[in-house]
């Protein structure tokens, strides 16, 4: 299918903060609207249209969510970037970003610890991700369905 990537993003942040990334994260209904050279391209969703085991719309002041990135091929190293972009955006996340393997592979390769302005990728905090809970997926196929 392809090299889709799970991860988990665990922490907080001011609302404020959580706020002004749902803006800057959220491509609306279509891929039209999305930045591809953007650092942080990989951690967009669309509120309109989630996909079903996507991250959806993650930013919050309370995070534990789980879920592929927004599309193929992305890295533990471009999750990085892109939390780096972003932590300049919002300065209070304090996040553990756990990243599976390639083909969502429920193998824990790396944790991304972000805290104080700085971004820092390294070794496994734990052995696996956790998928998107089945809930998670529901309410996704939902706003989906409930779109037309």
């Amino acid at each position: 299918m392809g090299n889709w990537r799970t991860v988990n993003i665990i922490g907080t942040m001011s609302a404020d903060h959580a706020a002004k990334l749902l803006d800057l994260l959220d491509h609306g209904p279509g891929y039209d609207r999305i930045p591809w050279d953007a650092p942080y391209a990989c951690l967009m969703f669309s509120r309109a249209r989630p996909g079903l085991c996507g991250l959806g719309a993650w930013p919050a002041a309370s995070m534990d969510r789980c879920g592929n990135l927004a599309e193929r091929d992305y890295s533990v190293t471009d999750v990085a970037a892109g939390l780096d972009a972003l932590v300049h955006a919002a300065p209070s996340m304090l996040l553990k970003v756990h990243c599976g393997g390639e083909y969502e592979s429920d193998e824990c390769l790396a944790t991304i610890s972000v805290g104080e302005g700085l971004v820092v990728a390294g070794k496994p905090e734990r052995e696996k991700v956790n998928g998107p809970p089945d809930s998670q997926v529901a309410e996704h196929l939902v706003t989906n369905l409930r779109r037309g």
